[in-house]
């Protein structure tokens, strides 16, 4: 499965504010949404906004980058600004609570 745009925008975004590659970048970013138990080929934004802010600075500063927490904000704000198309499925939670408000 390919990964969801929400994961391709934020780890193209890590990499190109950093120094970091490609590759560092979204390994980075799948650690911390493996600790979350998010799957990158689905995972929306604003659970990716989660992630970036609780989890992700410290996968970065084990990396030695010093202004992970800026780092993060910047990422969080980005990612705020964008839009993604559904892609046909919903998460547990948005199934859950789109039949709550019926």
């Amino acid at each position: 499965m390919a990964d969801s745009a929400a994961f391709e925008f934020v780890a193209e975004e890590l990499s190109r504010s950093t120094r970091l590659g490609r590759a560092a970048a979204r390994d980075a970013i799948r650690r911390a949404l493996e600790l979350a138990r998010f799957d990158p080929g689905c995972v929306t934004a604003s659970q990716l906004a989660l992630v970036i802010g609780r989890l992700l600075a410290a996968e970065i500063r084990r990396g030695g980058m010093e202004d992970a927490d800026q780092v993060c904000q910047l990422l969080v704000t980005r990612l705020a600004s964008q839009r993604f198309e559904a892609r046909g499925f919903e998460s547990p939670d948005e199934v859950f609570s789109r039949l709550i408000r019926r």
